[in-house]
């Protein structure tokens, strides 16, 4: 069994940010989602257990060559790494897991027929719907 490590990665872990946001409740708050997604590099995305997230894909400043370039267990430098990048696992790391999403949105249209399939048919809750 191979041991899961961030050789071979090129640092999936550290080319975006994922800030979790409330579940939209009305129109208004897919307004804003639709103006999030209207953003290049910026996407909202609903997780497994139903949790949503908008997410921004922009790498980390000190990614370098796919790796860490402030990891301490690689270098000795003056800038500490963030604790949330401690606390991350390479158990948790997207390039080692399959990990499924109920539903993405990278652009209006996205939401819109979110809108129309799920919300307004009264089928938006946490469970997986799909409207494909």
């Amino acid at each position: 069994m191979n041991k899961k490590n961030c050789d071979k990665c090129g640092g999936a872990c550290c080319k975006y940010v994922a800030i979790e946001i409330d579940i939209p409740e009305n129109l208004d708050d897919f307004e804003n989602i639709r103006w999030y997604v209207a953003h290049k590099n910026v996407s909202v995305y609903v997780e497994e257990d139903g949790t949503w997230n908008v997410e921004f894909i922009t790498p980390c400043s000190y990614l370098k060559d796919g790796k860490c370039s402030i990891h301490e267990d690689f270098v000795e430098g003056k800038i500490r790494r963030p604790d949330i990048c401690k606390e991350f696992s390479v158990d948790q790391c997207p390039f080692h897991n399959e990990y499924d999403e109920l539903y993405r949105f990278e652009k209006m249209e996205d939401v819109d027929e979110y809108i129309d399939k799920i919300f307004k048919k009264g089928l938006h809750t946490i469970q997986d719907v799909s409207y494909e």
